[in-house]
């Protein structure tokens, strides 16, 4: 080959490198970030089913599951999750049932994110 062929391609190992790094680092961070926002919205639903099996008990009100929402969100889940919890009592197809809600930031960077639910 010639030497003039050499030093062209001189170098396009490390900027291959360089390019490829830059993106696999993002696709990688982009998992990273679905993989948090799963888990914070996997670990409020869990909460709040546990916070409704409270409110349902027949010596306790809607208020105490709310409460024990809070409370497992707090102790959970870091920052801001857990600040905007109801519960109340619906009827659905003739039988009351406790219900809880849990409105939660939309994690975008970390645990940065919009308020919403």
């Amino acid at each position: 080959m010639a030497k003039w062929c050499q030093r062209r391609e001189s170098g396009a190992a490390v900027t291959d490198f360089v390019l490829l790094s830059g993106l696999v680092s993002l696709i990688f961070a982009a998992v990273l970030q679905v993989g948090y926002s799963l888990h914070i919205r996997n670990t409020a639903t869990a909460h709040a089913i546990e916070g409704a099996r409270v409110a349902a008990r027949a010596d306790t009100s809607p208020l105490e599951g709310a409460i024990r929402t809070e409370s497992l969100l707090r102790s959970t889940a870091p920052g801001r999750y857990g600040t905007e919890v109801t519960s109340d009592e619906t009827v659905i197809n003739g039988v009351v049932v406790s219900r809880v809600t849990v409105d939660l930031p939309l994690p975008v960077l970390g645990p940065l994110g919009f308020p919403g639910r």
